[in-house]
């Protein structure tokens, strides 16, 4: 059912690619109809349009619901993996007992750092494979509707074809860079975010399971500092990850105004000459615009894999403990 789900994901994303690559060619088409004055043309794109709008929604609605599905179907069988091994030889009471920065909150691992590690594996795989479809569309698109730029450096002459590809490659290496610097330091606390609330999460859940050995020896005032002192652990990283939101954020403000304006500035001169139509110039940008999005995708989901890399280490670990305990059992009946 797996492998089944994940062909049709696949096939749904090159139908999205295929929309996008018409939507470009039926936005060159509008712009050429209107610098045409042409109504009937005009009106042959609006019923294209209602085609591409129809195809969209549907494409849309049914990579969602098999989208949803494969996470549901990946965290199932992990799920089930990982309690059974909780669950068996007394694995749970001896994972309390051992509590180390590997060990500790079984149940935050198993309920919420499954779930990211799976639902985020397939979002990530998804965008990238999306990504790299949209490079190759659009940047072969971009590629036909480049000019040859002739550069003289000290008298020889260099034919530069293409030149708006490599434009574009430029662009977004450099904004991946910046964006790069600029988010590391989210990365960093994002982690860091994960860990304190999940101590906050297991200390709660611990008091709540001594509550009657808590009332008995009258620890409240005990458990109510220790309380306190996790939940400044938490407001600690808060405010080193508001810091890291807000250089990241101004970078990608930033990035997202010049994204409009660069490609149509770099496109424009062309429509000027009159060495291009209207349509043109409009493609040319939406597939500099796509070829540079696609580009950027580490940049744009370094959040995700920030924290899709923290709850798989803490699986992992979670994992490994309880593999030494199946080994150390297997150890304890040779002997």
């Amino acid at each position: 059912m797996i492998r089944k789900r994940t062909l049709a994901l696949i096939v749904l994303t090159i139908m999205q690619i295929v929309i996008a690559v018409m939507i470009t060619e039926w936005s060159a088409a509008l712009f050429d109809a209107l610098e045409q004055h042409s109504m009937v043309e005009l009106f042959r794109q609006i019923e294209h349009l209602v085609m591409i709008f129809a195809g969209s929604m549907a494409v849309t609605a049914m990579h969602l619901k098999i989208k949803r599905d494969l996470q549901i179907s990946w965290r199932s069988w992990l799920t089930a993996k990982v309690i059974a091994q909780w669950m068996n030889n007394g694995h749970h009471y001896q994972i309390a007992q051992i509590l180390t920065s590997g060990h500790d909150n079984p149940d935050g691992r198993i309920a919420e750092d499954i779930r990211i590690a799976t639902d985020e594996a397939v979002n990530l795989c998804y965008t990238l494979f999306y990504s790299m479809l949209l490079l190759i569309s659009f940047s072969e698109i971009l590629w036909t509707l480049s000019s040859v730029i002739l550069l003289d450096i000290g008298g020889i002459v260099i034919p530069v074809y293409g030149h708006l590809v490599w434009i574009a490659i430029l662009y977004a290496a450099a904004a991946s860079v910046l964006g790069w610097w600029a988010g590391r330091p989210l990365t960093l606390t994002t982690n860091a975010m994960q860990t304190v609330e999940a101590n906050f999460r297991f200390g709660l859940v611990k008091a709540r399971e001594n509550a009657l050995a808590i009332a008995r020896h009258h620890g409240e005032a005990k458990e109510k500092t220790r309380f306190l002192n996790l939940f400044h652990d938490i407001t600690g990283i808060y405010d080193l990850q508001t810091h890291a939101w807000a250089h990241i954020i101004l970078f990608s403000s930033g990035y997202a105004v010049l994204s409009m304006a660069f490609p149509i500035l770099i496109a424009a001169p062309r429509y000027i000459v009159g060495s291009i139509t209207l349509g043109a110039l409009m493609q040319s940008v939406q597939a500099f615009q796509q070829m540079a999005a696609a580009l950027s995708w580490p940049v744009n989901n370094m959040t995700l894999i920030a924290q899709w890399h923290a709850s798989v280490d803490r699986v992992l670990s979670l994992v490994g403990a309880l593999n030494d305990l199946d080994r150390d059992i297997v150890n304890s009946h040779r002997q």
